[in-house]
């Protein structure tokens, strides 16, 4: 959509005409004060266009619809202009530069030549008195460089040459001239459809000064619906209780006792996945297994991810094989009574790659898989006691689920409009969800008649693809440009995708489809449209963040991905490469290209594609070499698993968002990063790059005329290995920072605007580099990392960073005497990660007068911890408590029942008694009149032998 291209042009004006530190060589150019004005005015022209295609409102008006095609296309042309001359300024410079060098080889030739041949003249000889006195003070480099560039004027003049200030006023001119043309079209055509409106509401007749189009349909593109991990569903089930009991007596209540798979089939949205969450987390289903995990095929199946996820693995770096991955999980099913869940199966042979993972030991494990292909369904299950075709809803629970997701109360007049609406969805819950979001925006009568409306206008009795599309179109039609721009980018990543909020806010940062005000930073934005989106129902939550209070990760439904990807390659935006057969590019070219088929050649992507490239993602895990010298719009380079490896001949021009493998060189000193046996990558042209992430070292010191450059929108670096040198001026967040650098100077020369950083310690250093973090006055995220074989002691001198709000500690202990109790004089203190070793000891104890005032968030990962004393007092603002492999803590101190703000307690891999009193805490908490406290228990620990190993351990202590 225009929307799309528009607010990258905005975007692209703002970075290259309108910051405070635009490029050198725009300044040594002076191409900006003469510009100024006509970038101000497109700048200004191109907002008000957008501001007035979200108020006109006129969806499927074909008149409509070719203006907006029309204007992507002129703001894609102005655009490429831009970026384009901005490319040719600097090979151009380069040229120069080479043409120079020729020339004083050529001089320093011919001056040896002139010197020892004849004498020199006599002095003041052929000069004037000026000419010669200013010569004679020049110094012997820059008197080279003078007759270079005079030589240079005598062998290359002008060669009819327009100035590069000529070149942009040109290119400007005609783009506002071009985008006001379009706004007044744009007017007239809403003149004219208004009028025509008013005559029809007054019962006249008239001619439709315009063609009415119905909204477009096309294939649909089927993806998968699920996640990869299970996260507590606070999804609404309506009208699905009878399918519940059916699916739950399948599997615990059946008589067989063999291996038996149990299939759920229906429809792409019908609440397949949302079912079979529900089933896995109800507490008779927990109880009644010995072990539970859950995996998503999807359409195009991974046998190696499927492994991985039902291993519970997160890391993407294992190196074993498949073959080693099925044994272990075979291994660790046997002799227990499992219950495995496979979402969104397509295939027979998704089954196939796992069904000998599945140990029948006669214990009565279940597999319970969900599909919308019934043959896929009948091929598994032998048995029809095993399968459940799920159904669609009826009108009164349609209009309950619909409700719920308005979650406004409404008149008998709303009603009236809305039960027609909620009829043309067919029963069909997502389509339902979808369109709730969209009303619960709308906020008067009007409005809701008006979107009403353009649903009425099918006559299909029957929900089909086509049918579908329309409701899911009118729901993204009715989005506010920002936020449509941000929608149909979901696009790019691959089915079934857990997508990173933060990863796509900086994304979205790059394109150019957020950016930051005067009084709300970029990443307050983009949490704001994720919020906005997920309130719309048009994506769904997977994992909240520590504090509970921003979205860490989401995913989509499979029929709006699909739809992303349909309208972006519509648009000619996007090209997938899936499989084999999307390998294939047309001519077009395409603004975003979005690499997921392992065995994709890369080399086989033809220049035109590359000559529109802006943004280039691989989800491969395979390394890949493209060449991209000549691909110079590129912005965005993604590679999810870090398997790309740059070239040492890119240097790109416009790139804003990098992820990739090499070593990175921040600076124009040639050579720094090679010696030390590394590929690096100088990055001396990328002026506007914001986000870095690498997987070796980043390097950042003097160029070759001694100085910096300032990276003014450089905001995350994130490197692997170690960060080189004094940050630039602009940085954020920095990782990691090696306790070697963490000198008193090194720590005052960091920039004032640095928030966040990783500290990373393999000696004894730990306690001098946070007496030096304490200069960092605004510092308010920090980890601290030990590598060595021991744990470190930190000693009372972390109360300094007293603006400290986030703050994770890994392998290290406390030397003071209050030990853990310290970080209590941390005012500000939101968040606490504790991770592995024995940072406390076995007992904590927290005296009365010790309160973490502001604490919200505690996470305690892996500690040896056994017995906990506290008490509400002690944090009376928590709000989130996880426990992750604590396997000898005993309990949770049942002082938290009275923690008002309490919202959740997490147990993973714990003791039964810990999850026993995390449950009389909830108890308690309803018993006050919090109902919406909840405890999260995964892979809770044999209870039997747990207690059998304390006890012995114990013996042994007291002995």
């Amino acid at each position: 959509m225009a929307c799309v291209v528009v607010l990258s042009l905005m975007r692209t004006l703002e970075l290259e005409f309108l910051q405070p530190l635009p490029r050198p060589i725009l300044q040594q150019k002076e191409l900006i004060p003469c510009n100024k004005d006509l970038v101000l005015s497109l700048h200004n022209k191109l907002g008000f266009v957008l501001e007035l295609f979200d108020e006109s409102r006129m969806d499927g008006v074909e008149a409509i619809k070719e203006l907006e095609t029309k204007l992507r296309d002129v703001a894609s042309r102005i655009e490429n202009e831009i970026e384009l001359q901005v490319v040719h300024l600097y090979k151009e410079e380069e040229e120069e530069e080479e043409e120079n060098r020729i020339f004083k080889g050529i001089l320093d030739i011919f001056g040896r030549f002139v010197d020892q041949t004849f004498q020199p003249p006599e002095e003041g000889e052929g000069k004037g008195e000026g000419e010669e006195e200013e010569e004679r003070k020049m110094p012997q480099g820059e008197k080279s460089t003078h007759h270079c560039q005079r030589l240079h004027q005598i062998l290359h003049p002008l060669r009819g040459k327009s100035h590069p200030c000529l070149k942009f006023r040109r290119i400007l001119y005609r783009a506002v001239q071009d985008i006001d043309a379009i706004t007044q079209e744009l007017a007239k055509a809403k003149e004219e459809y208004q009028l025509f409106e008013h005559h029809l509401q007054a019962g006249k007749k008239a001619a439709a000064p315009l063609n009415v189009l119905p909204i477009p349909t096309h294939q649909g593109i089927t993806m998968p619906d699920s996640s990869h991990h299970v996260s507590p569903s606070k999804e609404i089930m309506v009208g699905k209780q009878d399918e519940f009991e059916s699916i739950k007596e399948m599997l615990i209540q059946h008589p067989s006792k063999q291996l038996e798979i149990v299939s759920i089939k229906g429809m792409g949205g019908i609440g397949k996945t949302t079912l079979a969450k529900k089933i896995y987390e109800d507490p008779s289903i927990t109880s009644h297994f010995d072990k539970r995990t859950w995996t998503v095929a999807s359409q195009h199946h991974s046998q190696r991810q499927m492994l991985l996820h039902l291993l519970g693995s997160k890391d993407d770096a294992d190196k074993r094989s498949e073959e080693d991955l099925a044994l272990q999980l075979y291994q660790s099913f046997k002799r227990q009574r499992y219950m495995v869940v496979m979402d969104d199966v397509w295939s027979v042979e998704a089954w196939d790659a796992l069904k000998t993972c599945f140990p029948d030991d006669g214990y009565g494990s279940r597999v319970l898989l969900t599909t919308r292909i019934g043959e896929v369904a009948n091929h598994i299950c032998t048995q029809n006691d095993f399968s459940h075709q799920m159904q669609l809803l009826e009108q009164s629970q349609s209009w309950k689920l619909f409700n719920e997701k308005a979650c406004k109360s409404r008149s008998a007049e709303f009603e009236i409009i809305g039960r027609p609406v909620v009829e043309k969805c067919k029963g069909l819950p997502l389509a339902i969800i979808v369109v709730a979001g969209l009303f619960s925006k709308l906020n008067t009568l009007d409005e809701w008649k008006n979107t009403a409306n353009a649903l009425s206008s099918s006559s299909t009795t029957t929900l089909d693809d086509k049918e579908c599309s329309r409701i899911l179109s009118l729901s993204y039609n009715h989005l506010p440009h920002n936020l449509k721009a941000c929608f149909l980018y979901l696009g790019v990543f691959p089915e079934d995708h857990e997508i990173k909020a933060n990863h796509l806010a900086k994304l979205w940062l790059a394109e150019g489809l957020v950016k930051a005000f005067e009084n709300e930073s970029f990443d307050a934005v983009a949490n704001r449209y994720v919020q906005e989106l997920m309130d719309r129902n048009l994506i769904i939550l997977s994992e909240l963040s520590s504090c509970g209070r921003k979205t860490k990760r989401f995913r989509m439904h499979d029929l709006l991905h699909a739809f992303c990807m349909r309208e972006a390659q519509n648009e000619n935006l996007l090209h997938v490469v899936q499989s084999e057969n999307s390998s294939y590019f047309s001519q077009k070219g395409f603004r975003w290209v979005s690499i997921q088929y392992e065995d994709f050649d890369v080399s086989t992507i033809h220049h035109f594609t590359w000559k529109n490239c802006r943004s280039f993602f691989s989800f491969v895990r395979r390394n890949l070499h493209p060449d991209f010298r000549n691909v110079n719009l590129l912005r965005v380079l993604f590679s999810y698993h870090r398997c790309i490896k740059l070239k040492n001949n890119v240097n790109p021009v416009h790139l804003r968002f990098l992820r990739v493998e090499n070593s990175i060189e921040l600076s124009r000193t040639h050579g720094f990063l090679e010696s030390r046996g590394r590929e690096g990558v100088e990055l001396s042209r990328t002026w506007n790059l914001q986000t870095l992430f690498c997987e070796g070292r980043v390097s950042y010191r003097l160029d070759e005329g001694g100085k910096y450059l300032k990276f003014p929108q450089l905001q995350d670096i994130h490197c692997i290995d170690s960060f080189c040198g004094n940050p630039p001026n602009f940085v954020h967040k920095l990782r990691p920072i090696r306790d070697d650098d963490c000198s008193k100077e090194w720590i005052t020369n960091i920039p004032a605007c640095l928030k966040k950083v990783q500290i990373e310690c393999e000696g004894n250093k730990i306690n001098v580099c946070i007496a030096n973090l304490a200069y960092l006055e605004q510092l308010e995220g920090l980890k601290i990392f030990y590598f060595g074989g021991t744990h470190n002691l930190i000693n009372n001198g972390i109360v300094l960073l007293k603006n400290l709000r986030k703050l994770t500690l890994n392998n290290v202990g406390f030397v003071c005497d209050e030990k853990i109790n310290i970080l209590s004089k941390l005012p500000r203190l939101e968040v606490l990660k504790l991770e592995w070793k024995p940072f406390v000891g076995k007992e904590w104890e927290i005296q009365e007068e010790v309160v973490f005032r502001q604490l919200i968030a505690l996470v305690i990962i892996g500690c040896d911890l056994k017995h906990w004393k506290a008490s509400s007092q002690n944090f009376p603002k928590l709000e989130h408590l996880s426990i992750m492999y604590c396997r000898e803590l005993r309990e949770i101190p049942i002082g938290f029942a009275e923690i008002s703000t309490l919202k959740s307690i997490k147990l993973l891999e714990c003791l039964p008694s810990a999850v026993e009193s995390a449950k009389k805490i909830q108890d308690e908490q309803r018993d006050y009149g919090n109902n919406d406290m909840v405890v999260i228990e995964e892979d809770t620990l044999d209870g039997s032998k747990s207690e059998k190993s304390l006890s012995e351990e114990e013996s042994e202590e007291d002995n």
